[in-house]
């Protein structure tokens, strides 16, 4: 079973809910459920796929980590649970509520902090970009496109989907990279700086697989969409992965790799060079990150108060409910 978002607290509100529930055949929508009572249910449906030996997806709430939605990709169905800090419903009870209000302007403020954030990081990557080698980034890139695809074949129809591996919630920074890459054989962590090629090398190995008709999983960064953290080729049985801080990893397994872009594509002496003002932005930066997190924390208190206002079904109806779905999700 394989873990992830689709939806980021991070500075722009982007769903990808669209690219991972529009090609299933039925998909059910929970709204107006208290936050609670909506995990009770998930959890069963989830106990009785697992129960069953049905493949299950795990949608996780991008606030808190909670459990928020399900897809059986095997039988084309799923289920999503929508709150008030969803993008793509805004439940009527909502309206005037001090709850509400407050979980919404933590939300904007986590947000607007974020992308503070994101501009100090910002200053990193022009420093490095400044160092870099972009034909050497191409040939590593080159390298890596051959080394996969050569010999694997054309097929007919890739497909790509969009997702977030993880971010900041009210309980810290966290990612479900070992859940998702857990099975697969190969695993490519690329190592740089910010600014050293790593979402373009990224962007370029997904566009090649998805020419030669592999369907592709992509994984966004969640401080920055249009900035990719890591590809999964399912049908080739590896990964590549934006192995940076706060999602570093190291090999650990057979099959692991490393790809280091600093050091091949980046002029030697960049990090000492720069030392004292790659500091001082490294410092603003995780200071805005703290903060934002306390915000998000506060939005998350919030969502608790605003729930509590929400109606609670008794334990009869919250069985059922379960049931119905596990019955229409599960049907083969």
């Amino acid at each position: 079973m394989i873990h992830f978002f689709v939806n980021t607290t991070g500075p722009k509100n982007i769903s990808f809910f669209s690219s991972n529930f529009k090609s299933l055949n039925q998909v059910i929508r929970l709204s107006g459920y208290r936050h609670d009572q909506l995990q009770e249910i998930l959890s069963q449906v989830l106990k009785e796929a697992e129960e069953q030996d049905v493949e299950v997806q795990a949608i996780h709430h991008c606030l808190d980590n909670s459990l928020q939605g399900l897809i059986f990709p095997r039988l084309s169905s799923g289920v999503f649970g929508f709150d008030g800090s969803s993008q793509e419903v805004l439940c009527p009870l909502a309206e005037g509520n001090e709850a509400a209000v407050s979980l919404t302007e933590n939300l904007r403020q986590a947000r607007e902090t974020f992308q503070q954030a994101r501009s100090f990081h910002n200053q990193k990557e022009a420093i490095y970009l400044s160092e870099m080698d972009f034909a050497a980034a191409n040939v590593a890139a080159e390298r890596t496109v051959s080394l996969l695809l050569e010999g694997a074949g054309s097929h007919k129809g890739g497909k790509e989907v969009h997702r977030f591996f993880g971010g900041a919630t009210a309980q810290g920074n966290l990612d479900y990279i070992e859940e998702i890459t857990a099975e697969l054989p190969r695993r490519f962590f690329l190592k740089g700086r910010p600014g050293t090629g790593k979402s373009t090398f990224l962007k370029k190995i997904a566009a090649a697989a998805l020419a030669q008709g592999f369907d592709t999983d992509i994984y966004h960064c969640a401080l920055d969409p249009k900035s990719l953290d890591m590809v999964v080729i399912p049908g080739l049985g590896c990964c590549l992965l934006d192995s940076t801080a706060p999602h570093e990893y190291f090999p650990s397994r057979e099959g692991d790799e490393i790809v280091d872009l600093y050091q091949e594509c980046v002029t030697p002496g960049t990090d000492e060079k720069y030392h004292e003002k790659l500091t001082f932005l490294e410092s603003e930066y995780k200071s805005l990150i703290k903060k934002a997190l306390g915000f998000l924390q506060s939005a998350q208190e919030a969502n608790h108060r605003f729930e509590e206002t929400l109606p609670l079904l008794d334990e009869t109806a919250l069985q059922n409910t379960a049931g119905r779905l596990s019955k229409s999700l599960l049907q083969k």
